[in-house]
């Protein structure tokens, strides 16, 4: 890979930021967890979401901005745990 992108792209690597991976491991992107037939929110993005909710009163619309977040991975627990705290 290091000789591809040298002699094809003429692009190096940097030494510390380069980590490979297993799939199975996902792909950490926009406060989701990439997997190859599901994504999952990422947990720091969880904590965030019910701190903020707890912070502004679990006002309707800040209730229904993140319900519209999570329909787009697998949440159907955290969905209906967010739902039920409309006031």
């Amino acid at each position: 890979m290091k000789g591809f992108l040298l002699w094809e792209l003429k692009l190096q690597m940097h030494p510390n930021k380069v980590s490979i991976e297993t799939l199975a491991s996902g792909v950490d992107f926009l406060g989701w967890v990439h997997f190859p037939h599901h994504r999952v929110l990422r947990t720091a993005t969880k904590r965030r979401m019910f701190r903020n909710l707890e912070e502004n009163g679990n006002k309707e619309g800040v209730v229904q901005s993140y319900l519209g977040l999570l329909k787009w991975g697998n949440t159907a627990k955290l969905r209906d745990k967010v739902a039920g705290m409309i006031q």
